[in-house]
């Protein structure tokens, strides 16, 4: 047993410590996983034993890490999402090290940003990207590939930026699964259904393409009234739906295929519209969760962030090795206030 081992002096291997140190926990809570002890969460039992099995892993292995630049274009909560992640992945990857730049959408500068990844991009082993369909980012990650860095699209794909492989949902299959969801949800009569989106992120697309299908083939009687552009600011965006709501009046669910999921809340609490009004959204968060359990979004349709960038980190360690086999889509996932533990 590692424990038993640790204990005895003949462990060679990572020290509790080491262990305690890159899982981000205290040394007790590491001595009572390996001595698989109770009151440990599961969460935190499985960061440990990845640590673990990090550190014995790069021990056994010569090689540097292979260093990978994450690159995220999104709003502030999906970013610090994306960061703990890489943390998590840090802390259980073997054999790699991933550093993150996040921009947030409403700020940024496309073509810096894309001037930032073909730079900060062309020093790394590989590259990860979250990014907003732009010519100019197209453009930087066609430059990379050229000089043969893997290039990975996470959440959101870039087809025409020619990258690696794409890894994440299918984006056209959630936005269906956010209609069944919608259609089911509200009587057999006619309704309408307001769509949010930001700046042009493909995912978005694609949600919206499989939203508008899924109505199309089986809940005629609800209809699209039209789109609210967000800039993915919690404020901003809350303002631009209290507006929308006094010039057309509340319709009977909300589709946010972007961020800000807090602001389309407050409007709707401000208008006393949250309890009849059926709020669906993406990307499982602190602030989604806590807007699921008190009853104001409905449901939340998201993926694991931590495995979608290892599998991104472990694919470009494999890719450089020759690996260049597609990998298939993750699952989507559906959270409800009863299950939205993160």
């Amino acid at each position: 047993m590692v424990a038993n081992r640790l204990n005895s002096g003949t462990w060679k291997g990572p020290t509790v410590h080491e262990i305690a140190r890159l899982a981000g926990v205290g040394p007790a809570t590491v001595d009572r996983v390996l001595n698989n002890r109770d009151g440990v969460r599961e969460r935190t039992r499985a960061r440990v034993l990845g640590a673990l099995e990090k550190l014995k892993n790069e021990r056994s292995d010569s090689d540097a890490p292979v260093q990978i630049r994450l690159f995220c274009d999104s709003g502030e909560t999906f970013n610090a999402a994306m960061a703990a992640a890489a943390s998590d992945v840090n802390r259980s990857v073997s054999g790699v090290e991933v550093e993150g730049t996040y921009v947030t959408t409403s700020a940024v500068d496309p073509i810096a940003f894309a001037r930032q990844i073909e730079q900060e991009g062309g020093g790394a082993d590989g590259v990860v990207i979250i990014a907003r369909e732009h010519p100019a980012i197209n453009r930087a990650i066609r430059k990379l590939r050229t000089i043969s860095i893997p290039v990975v699209c996470l959440t959101t794909d870039l087809p025409s930026s020619r990258r690696s492989v794409y890894i994440g949902n299918d984006q056209h299959a959630a936005g269906s699964v956010a209609a069944l969801l919608i259609g089911n949800a509200l009587p057999r009569e006619r309704n309408s259904i307001l769509i949010v989106m930001s700046v042009p992120f493909r995912c978005q697309q694609e949600r919206e393409m499989g939203f508008r299908r899924v109505l199309r083939s089986d809940f005629h009687h609800l209809k699209i009234e039209e789109r609210v552009i967000s800039d993915e600011r919690p404020e901003n965006t809350c303002e631009q739906l209290t507006r929308y709501f006094e010039a057309n009046g509340h319709p009977a669910a909300i589709y946010n295929v972007a961020g800000a999921n807090r602001g389309i809340a407050k409007a709707l609490e401000n208008a006393g519209k949250a309890d009849e009004t059926v709020f669906v959204g993406h990307e499982l968060t602190n602030h989604s969760r806590g807007l699921l359990e008190s009853g104001i979004m409905d449901y939340v349709i998201s993926h694991d962030f931590v495995s979608e960038l290892a599998a991104a980190a472990r694919w470009i360690k494999e890719n450089l090795n020759g690996v260049t086999a597609e990998p298939s889509h993750s699952q989507i996932l559906v959270h409800t206030r009863y299950n939205c533990g993160l």
